[in-house]
């Protein structure tokens, strides 16, 4: 192990769940500075600061900088709208992704045909994976992609589900996640339930009215008559009744997306909510659209008790009896304090306080469910800005690596590697098997193996060794000609670690300095520079938020 690895292990080591910094000392801690309070903002409601971003902040102040964000716009930012041009499924409906795969795959069978056609159907896999962290990384709208990341984990699909749902995930960013940020939560409720790749992915699609018992004996008969065998008779019956209700995504509707983990509702609800939904599916085929369709034939008749509430068969035959099932949940205080207890961890604390779970509940109640309210009422909350919040929260792979791409200010001409950190790391986008989502704790993140990952990912990066990515020199010529080469240590901890360094890091910077100096009569800044930056960005203090 080199002294550079060797150094950043042990400090990381010792530093990873360091005390908040409030329990650094004795005493009632202060509160915190402007600096301070810029840094917060931007580690939590952003993706981490750039160089010069919290002079920025300080600037207009911190308070203009929140109501910016929470105003809606499309300005993305030119740097990023440039380069989300040259992606060609991200603005597509499923049939035109569809379309667009097949009309474009090669037929023949020769090897570059197959290679071509391999990287055609897979190219919605691959644009999106990458524009998801694009837009985090360059987006000025910051707020708006960390609310981005909580829904995907809240309302998870994965490409994991095969290639149908691979054409299907564009779409379901654009139209569920992205276009119901700053609207109501009951809202985005019916547009993730209505969509293909929900449908698909819990496999609500095949859910149908189980076969009744003369049904089964039917097809027991005709497959015994056919085949002159008792057993085979009997398989074909055992299959067909499997092939009836499923229950995948009436109990992740119940677990995940509004109640939580057996709050309120019991088996007999998850059965009862399976067969309101029987029916619920999408068109398929070469020419179809792709949407939304209730099909009456495949629908489980009949009145549902959900939660001790009878809910009616309708005219529609059953489309409306889900979406007052819908309704109903979105209105339910148990989804009230699900939703509010899982922003206030994923925005405040691993271990989110009671009282201001109850009064984002409160505001959603009152509302609607309108997510802004939510947010407004986090960020004004005494819990949000408390010292006891600050730099607690520990980034997932994804938050690290974007907040690394920011802090150096990448210039940015591919993120397409990302893709194997992420991966390697065990979050790649979109792809993540459980229905839970990406947990946003530490405890799920807190592994020997994945940190060393990270430090991998911090000198890679700092080394231009990432393809398509490249730390400008800029970064370094914010630093002035005449500050000596012992002191651009502190001038890269400035820009990178706004909190400062803890004390390991600061003397793994003092040694790699030292070293370097000790074998270089004329030191260089952009040689030198890299090993630092490497160290901070792998340093414990930056895995943190």
């Amino acid at each position: 192990m080199d002294p550079m690895t060797r150094l950043l292990s042990l400090t990381l080591a010792a530093a990873v769940g360091a005390a908040p910094l409030s329990a650094q000392g004795d005493g009632e801690p202060p509160p915190l500075n402007d600096r301070e309070r810029a840094a917060h903002v931007l580690n939590r409601l952003a993706y981490g600061p750039r160089p010069g971003d919290i002079e920025r902040v300080m600037e207009i102040g911190v308070e203009a900088w929140i109501e910016e964000q929470l105003t809606p716009s499309e300005d993305l930012g030119v740097r990023l709208e440039a380069k989300l041009e040259r992606f060609e499924t991200l603005g597509l409906t499923v049939a035109e992704c569809s379309k667009f795969v097949l009309e474009g795959a090669p037929m023949g069978e020769d090897p570059e045909s197959r290679r071509e056609r391999r990287l055609m159907r897979r190219k919605p896999v691959d644009e999106l994976m990458e524009a998801v962290p694009l837009r985090a990384a360059l987006s000025e709208r910051q707020l708006d992609e960390v609310m981005a990341d909580f829904w995907r984990n809240h309302f998870n699909v994965s490409f994991t589900k095969g290639q149908a749902i691979w054409t299907q995930l564009p779409h379901y960013e654009a139209s569920v996640v992205q276009a119901h940020l700053w609207g109501r939560f009951p809202d985005m409720l019916v547009a993730s339930a209505t969509h293909p790749a929900m449908l698909h992915y819990l496999d609500n699609h095949l859910s149908r009215k189980p076969p009744t018992e003369q049904q089964l004996k039917q097809i027991e008969r005709r497959e015994r008559q056919r085949t002159g065998s008792e057993q085979r008779g009997e398989e074909a019956a055992a299959i067909a009744a499997q092939r009836g209700l499923n229950e995948n995504y009436a109990r992740e509707l119940l677990e995940l997306h509004t109640l939580g983990v057996d709050n309120y509702y019991e088996q007999d609800d998850v059965i009862a909510v399976a067969e309101i939904l029987t029916g619920w599916t999408f068109t398929q085929g070469r020419n179809a659209s792709y949407e939304y369709v209730f099909r009456p034939n495949l629908h489980a008749e009949g009145d549902r008790k959900v939660l001790g509430k009878r809910l009616r068969e309708d005219e529609e035959g059953g489309n409306a009896q889900g979406m007052e099932l819908l309704e109903m949940l979105g209105e339910h205080k148990g989804t009230a304090d699900f939703v509010a207890m899982k922003m206030v961890r994923y925005l405040v604390a691993d271990e989110p306080p009671q009282d201001l779970v109850e009064e984002v509940a409160k505001t959603y109640r009152k509302t609607d469910g309108d997510i802004p309210s939510m947010v407004r009422t986090i960020i004004d909350s005494e819990e949000f800005w408390s010292r006891d919040h600050v730099g607690t929260k520990f980034k997932t792979p994804y938050e690290y690596l974007v907040s690394a791409l920011r802090a150096v200010d990448a210039d940015i001409q591919s993120l397409d590697r990302l893709e194997g950190y992420l991966r390697d790391m065990g979050q790649p986008v979109y792809h993540c098997d459980d229905p839970t989502g990406y947990y946003d704790t530490a405890y799920a993140w807190l592994d020997p193996g994945v940190m060393a990952l990270r430090w991998q990912f911090a000198t890679d990066l700092a080394a231009g060794k990432i393809r398509g990515v490249r730390i400008p020199d800029t970064l370094y010529d914010r630093i002035p000609s005449h500050v000596p080469p012992e002191l651009w240590q502190h001038h890269l901890t400035r820009m990178i670690l706004p909190g400062g360094a803890g004390e390991r890091t600061r003397a793994a910077l003092a040694t790699v300095t030292s070293e370097y100096l000790a074998m270089h009569r004329n030191p260089d800044l952009y040689e030198l520079g890299p090993r630092l930056v490497g160290l901070l960005l792998g340093s414990p203090e930056f895995q943190k938020q």
